[in-house]
């Protein structure tokens, strides 16, 4: 766990090595550059949902999201159970055992780890019984508590045992965050009745638009340039070209998975990264 840690310390500080680096760099680029991370996590939220065409958010959607996927980096990635133990409440210690291990089964399905079709059947049905369990227990209100109160038990615990630096943004924070990017241009707002929701600026999504076409049409032509053989290894040529231009928070901004090997390389962006569990253990 302490060598999880250690690589996220060393990317930031390679983020700050690339900003002394930076020269003719289109200005856009620059944006998840010298943006807080909490900003680009609200831009990936952004730019992921728009995927799934859902231009419009409230704020109390990209509160609970950008939350729950620092829930999850932290119990997975940022808490030293054993130094923990009977210092933590059971709720807490529970769910981390539990999303643990979610993620070893969602990897034992990844690499297919099965031999045979009755151990694929297996590992399937413990995947969903895992997550199943981890829904309703923390994410789906009960006669106890709300959903709501559930995931701010989450972070009220996981930040009393972190590290100052890994606590789970407040909803202040979060608010501020997205108030500093509506002043700078990117985000505005608009009503529906008695609702708010935050969306893209369309001169902002149309020069994002621009910068993601052309970062498609470099990763194509350096896909036709490789000598590899393989459509897939001319794919893995082409990205590592891609990779040593732009530094993967770069990618990400523009929704570009810069991954070589999937089994070892942890996106960078907790969005990206937890997106998906997010999807299938809430209600969201």
């Amino acid at each position: 766990m302490a060598s999880m840690i250690t690589d996220e310390n060393n990317q930031l500080k390679n983020i700050e090595q690339f900003k002394q680096k930076l020269k003719a760099v289109l200005a856009i680029d620059l944006i998840p550059v010298y943006a807080s991370q909490l900003e680009r996590e609200i831009f990936n939220l952004f730019f992921v949902s728009l995927d799934r065409s859902l231009t419009d958010l409230t704020a109390k959607y990209i509160e609970k999201t950008i939350q729950t996927a620092y829930i999850f980096d932290r119990v997975e990635n940022k808490i030293r159970l054993q130094e923990k133990k009977g210092k933590i409440s059971v709720f807490i210690e529970e769910f981390i055992l539990l999303f643990r291990k979610y993620k070893r089964i969602e990897s034992a399905l990844y690499k297919n780890y099965a031999v045979t079709e009755d151990e694929d059947k297996h590992i399937e049905y413990e995947y969903k019984r895992v997550a199943s369990e981890i829904r309703l227990k923390y994410f789906t209100p009960d006669e106890n508590m709300s959903a709501e109160a559930k995931r701010l038990k989450l972070i009220t615990e996981i930040n009393k045992i972190v590290d100052k630096e890994y606590k789970i943004p407040s909803h202040s924070a979060i608010k501020s965050s997205l108030l500093n990017l509506e002043t700078q241009g990117y985000l505005d707002i608009k009503k529906r009745g008695a609702k708010t929701f935050w969306h893209l600026t369309p001169e902002f999504y149309q020069r994002w638009q621009t910068r993601h076409s052309q970062l498609i049409n470099e990763f194509e032509n350096y896909r036709k340039e490789s000598a590899e053989q393989s459509a897939a290894d001319k794919d893995i040529d082409a990205m590592v070209t891609m990779s040593n231009k732009y530094y993967p928070i770069v990618l990400e901004f523009y929704d570009i998975d810069w991954r070589r090997d999937k089994r070892l390389e942890k996106l960078f962006s907790l969005i990206h990264r937890y997106f998906d569990d997010i999807d299938i253990l809430t209600r969201y």
